[in-house]
């Protein structure tokens, strides 16, 4: 009797777990249509609990950017910003995250969420990570219209490297070879020295990998009509832009500026030194034109308020290691030949099908430490914001 209560208690518990993984993975969806419903009808069951939720539509060339705002229960103190696609085809987790965390019980007395849905519509919806212009939204918001005409010498040294203009090949020895190709530009430059000079984003090459543009793209549009709407009664603000791609398989890295400024001051506050990668650490890279900065920087210019933020990134590829660096810029350097210059085979589906991997894996479990990692963040955020 004993045997059978326990064998019981092993299978409910086996059960249990199988079905909230399987609830959980019903949150990551396999089109931006199917996103885009999904966020719609949860917010109208929010909305009819909490009538002042609002959606706020943000209409251009490539469909409507749709951004939820949820307005805190009690008083108008703070406001959390979560933003889902600013390199396309990472929305999908993004998007997952988004909808999951709005049905999680933080305490939203005096903090209001805002959620913007898709910020790169194009790369969300045709699987790619840049705009329809090939432009890197996360190296696109500069400031000094200037830093549009830099020259990037180190960049063009490897132009020839990073953006062959032969056909996409996907086989055993285009493999051996970017791999050899790699090592002789990690041992000529360092892979520290590589990473940066790659990652940090160019404005040379416009069918280049890592492209900024030459002006801001038309999102900036929305960030400002979203500040004049909803960033004025608070008194914290909390940027978060959530990523895929970078680091550890499975593990959310916050990822940060310089170790000692203001913004970073306070993260530690919220998250802890040892969950931040900050970007003066060795082994770790900066980028230009990133739009947290910017968009921080938007909101002082409207409301004298305290804001910080921080890119959330779900690693996938193990890309801090040799290895996994070197694999995960050949799927970049891939996807981009195989637009520009397509395969003539089966490799185009194949080459497609490698670089969704790379950024929204079909792992299980991969997608329940995403929501589950996050929830840990926010919850250490919630409570900042409450307590504060």
């Amino acid at each position: 009797m004993r045997f059978l209560l326990l064998l019981s208690v092993s299978l409910l518990g086996s059960f249990s777990k199988s079905n909230t993984l399987a609830s959980d993975n019903n949150y990551f969806k396999n089109t931006y249509e199917e996103c885009d419903h999904d966020f719609n009808q949860q917010f109208y069951r929010i909305k009819k609990m909490f009538p002042k939720s609002e959606v706020h539509e943000f209409q251009y060339s490539e469909g409507s950017i749709k951004s939820y705002f949820f307005p805190a229960k009690k008083q108008q103190n703070n406001l959390v910003v979560l933003i889902s696609g600013t390199h396309g085809i990472e929305g999908f987790a993004g998007s997952a995250v988004q909808r999951w965390l709005l049905d999680q019980n933080f305490n939203t007395d005096k903090t209001a969420i805002l959620m913007i849905h898709g910020f790169n519509l194009y790369g969300f919806k045709k699987l790619r990570r840049v705009n329809e212009n090939n432009i890197d939204l996360n190296r696109n918001f500069i400031l000094a219209r200037n830093q549009f005409q830099a020259h990037d010498e180190k960049y063009a040294e490897l132009d020839s490297f990073l953006n062959p203009k032969s056909t996409a090949e996907l086989n055993f020895f285009s493999r051996f070879s970017f791999i050899i190709s790699s090592v002789f530009n990690i041992a000529r430059h360092s892979l520290e020295g590589l990473r940066s000079s790659i990652l940090k984003g160019q404005y040379s090459f416009p069918e280049g990998i890592f492209y900024g543009g030459e002006k801001t793209q038309v999102q900036s549009l929305l960030i400002t009509d979203l500040v004049q709407t909803y960033m004025k009664p608070y008194k914290k603000i909390f940027l978060a832009d959530l990523h895929t791609g970078y680091g550890e398989r499975a593990k959310l890295h916050l990822l940060a500026g310089k170790a000692a400024d203001k913004n970073s001051t306070t993260l530690t506050k919220i998250f802890g030194t040892e969950d931040i990668d900050f970007a003066d650490k060795k082994k770790f890279y900066a980028v230009e034109g990133e739009m947290i900065t910017y968009f921080a920087d938007q909101i002082r210019l409207v409301v004298d308020v305290e804001v910080s933020g921080v890119v959330f990134e779900y690693g996938t590829l193990d890309s801090q290691k040799t290895l996994g660096s070197i694999e995960s810029l050949r799927r970049v350097i891939l996807e981009n030949q195989n637009f520009h210059h397509p395969a003539k085979n089966e490799s185009t589906q194949e080459i497609k099908s490698l670089y969704r991997e790379m950024f929204y894996p079909s792992d299980e479990g991969w997608r329940v430490q995403v929501l589950k990692q996050s929830s840990e963040k926010m919850t250490k955020l919630f409570n900042y914001l409450n307590a504060n």
